[in-house]
Parts: C-alpha cells; sequence; structure tokens
C-alpha cells in the first residue's frame, strides 16, 4: 500500500474511532502556532492557557483535575493513534513530530507534515512508537514545569492507564482477539515505556464477558466538578473496591 493511501486509511480509521480525531497531512509552514503544539516550538504558553481556560470552565475542580485534565488531552490522540497505527497499519507514522490542534478547551485534530512509515510487526514497532511517544512526551512536562509542578509518578499513571484503555478499545474492535493475546500485548506496551508489569493487574476478565475489564490506578478526579460522577473503571468507584 503507497504511503499517502495508508495516511488515507488512518484518517478514516480515526474518524471512526470518533469525529473528534481527525487527521490530515499538511506542511509544519502553514500551522498557526497559537492554535497547535509541535514539539520543534515553544508550547509552554499554549499549554498554560489551555489549563487556565480548564480552570475558569470548571473552577470547583481544583489544580490537580486541571493538571490531570491537561495531561489527558495532551496525550489521548497520540497514544490512540499509535495503537490504530500498530494494529490496523502495521505501520507507524513520525508520530513523534505531529501537530495537534487546541481546540477552546478541548484538543481535538492532528496533523502529520511527512508521509514517512516503519512497518513491521507489533513486536518490531511498538518499541518504535514508544520511543517516540516518550520523547514527545517529556517535551510537553518539560513545557509544563516551569509554572505547575507535574511529577514524572503521576504521568506515568496515567500513562499507563491509557495504554491499557487502548487495549480495551482494541478489543472492542477486533473481538476475536484471546484475552491471552491483549495481555501479552499490554504488556508489550507497559515494558516499551519501561512501566512496570504490576500495571498488569489492573486488567480483569469479566466473569460474565469474558471480556477484559479495567480499573484504573489513576482518577481523573472529574467527580469534582459539578453534575459530574465516577466513571465506570476509576478506582474510587464503589464497584471497584477489592477488585
Amino acid at each position: 500500500m503507497p504511503n499517502n493511501d495508508a495516511f488515507e486509511l488512518l484518517f478514516s480509521l480515526s474518524k471512526q474511532i470518533t469525529p473528534y480525531l481527525s487527521g490530515q497531512l499538511s506542511p509544519l509552514a502553514t500551522m498557526d502556532d497559537e492554535y497547535s503544539i509541535h514539539i520543534s516550538r515553544d508550547n509552554s504558553n499554549v499549554i498554560q492557557a489551555l489549563y487556565e481556560r480548564l480552570s475558569q470552565d470548571s473552577e470547583e475542580g481544583g489544580n490537580a483535575y486541571w493538571l490531570t485534565r491537561t495531561w489527558d488531552l495532551l496525550c489521548w490522540q497520540p497514544i490512540y493513534i499509535s495503537f490504530i497505527s500498530v494494529y490496523q497499519l502495521h505501520a507507524i507514522p513520525d508520530i513523534q513530530n505531529m501537530s495537534q490542534l487546541v481546540q477552546s478547551n478541548f484538543i481535538s485534530g492532528f496533523i502529520f507534515h511527512h508521509s514517512e512509515l516503519t512497518f513491521g510487526s507489533p513486536e518490531e514497532i511498538v518499541p518504535v512508537a514508544a520511543s517516540q511517544l516518550m520523547r514527545l512526551f517529556d517535551s510537553y512536562r518539560e513545557e509544563i514545569s516551569p509554572w505547575t509542578r507535574i511529577r514524572p509518578g503521576f504521568t506515568n499513571h496515567l500513562l499507563a492507564d491509557g495504554l491499557l484503555n487502548c487495549i480495551l478499545k482494541l478489543q472492542m474492535l477486533q473481538p476475536e482477539l484471546s484475552n491471552g493475546y491483549l495481555m501479552a500485548q499490554a504488556e508489550l506496551w507497559l515494558n516499551a515505556f519501561n512501566l512496570p508489569n504490576k500495571h498488569l493487574s489492573s486488567l480483569k476478565v469479566d466473569l460474565v464477558s469474558n471480556q477484559l475489564k479495567l480499573v484504573r490506578t489513576s482518577c481523573c478526579l472529574v467527580y469534582k466538578c459539578n453534575g459530574r460522577k465516577l466513571c465506570d473503571d476509576c478506582p474510587r468507584h464503589p464497584d471497584n473496591k477489592g477488585l
């Protein structure tokens, strides 16, 4: 498959996951610095402005919620794209150098600036994806740290939960995959990010559906916002106590 066709497939599959995951190929020079994030730029002001808009929209959430939400918004698209690419395209694009679009109090939309792809099996290209994502996420953390404390331990828990959540998405998209295969893939991703295998215990087999269920190790704190409640996979949820 020609690379441009592979990208069109990636963009189509991404939109099937959620319309918010909308991608394109475009030169970097055409990007507006005020509304996009790219690793080659100083994104600190753009990220801080997003954080401040979140704080204004949900004053009751508090600093921990605003930071968690900001970090989740920065990371969700690159992680989703990586999983779609690995298991649907059997290839990885230049994720480290993608741009992300900032939409008021959300991050939605991504742009690749080159059509290079690295092909291979999950065992071959998951480490490639992880290496790029770690550099990208490290750059985000470095740009946040001058204006608020953001510990690697905090972001690593969110990252592990984000990866395992995508394992569940993979299970939904490809229900023929066995629980054993999915657990092995979860371990592959965790190892590629140098995250401890203890996170695998967050994945349980539901005795009714015989499918994997995730109980996160981190809490997004959205329940602190007016009108919001605990997520179903939250460790604070009463149904998940003791699991």
